[in-house]
């Protein structure tokens, strides 16, 4: 069962450039603890990311990321606390609420050709709180993706610049799971290596996939992972 959810996940990922940990991690937690699926898709994430930032990262807006990953750390620092220490229950909660209002969003638009890119500023909140719930669940794709698809309108670049984000976001989480020790277990490491080959065979399809959607495909594939996964997290909870 797990190897399904993942090749689903990664299948979704090498589409759009995210949307793994959203649609995996509510699943996972039925038969692992948190604890051991975070620090788990932290190993497969950043060799997914590698993978996939490979092969597009000549299509990665740079300057956009450089306005959001430093608050994302900031953010991050606090998740990793909040990991530890705090319950996850509200904070999924609040998750699942906003990937379905912005999927929502986003489904609602997808036939739009422009909009008016937001202010950079909001780089501030939305790295912020992409950061804390990366290190807490693996899952500010949503996030950074809802920031991201108001900022660039080429879908090509939008998942170039997500699949970038994602692996140095992970990478940070790494060094951050390794000081913490959280990620310094065989169970963890062992999972991650049996569910690799399902990984990269689904990236391998979704970026075949990626090359014959146009940009109004690209949205609704967007916009359904998150109503998707915005709707598991809740059921999960009010469950």
């Amino acid at each position: 069962m797990a190897t399904l959810i993942i090749f689903s996940a990664y299948f979704i990922f090498g589409i759009t450039g995210f949307g793994s940990s959203i649609v995996s991690v509510p699943l996972l937690v039925l038969m692992y603890p948190l604890k051991t699926v975070v620090p788990m898709m932290v190993i497969i994430d950043i060799c997914a990311s590698l993978y996939v930032g490979r092969k597009s990262s000549g299509d990665v807006n740079f300057k956009e990321l450089k306005w959001l990953l430093p608050f994302s750390l900031v953010g991050m620092l606090l998740g990793i606390v909040l990991l530890i220490e705090a319950p996850s229950e509200p904070l999924l909660l609040i998750l699942g609420c906003f990937a379905v209002a912005n999927g929502m969003r986003i489904l609602w638009q997808r036939n739009l050709e422009t909009h008016k890119p937001i202010n950079k500023w909001w780089a501030a909140p939305f790295g912020f709180f992409g950061g804390v719930f990366t290190a807490l669940f693996a899952t500010g794709g949503p996030i950074y993706v809802s920031y991201l698809g108001l900022r660039i309108n080429d879908p090509k670049v939008l998942r170039a610049s997500m699949a970038f984000a994602i692996f140095i976001l992970t990478f940070l989480r790494l060094t951050l799971m390794l000081v913490t020790g959280l990620i310094l277990s065989w169970s963890v490491v062992g999972l991650a290596l049996c569910l690799m080959p399902a990984t990269f065979l689904s990236i391998w399809l979704g970026t075949h996939m990626h090359s014959k959607m146009s940009k109004t495909a690209m949205r609704v594939a967007y916009g359904s992972i998150l109503l998707f996964s915005g709707s598991m997290l809740l059921l999960k909870q009010l469950n």
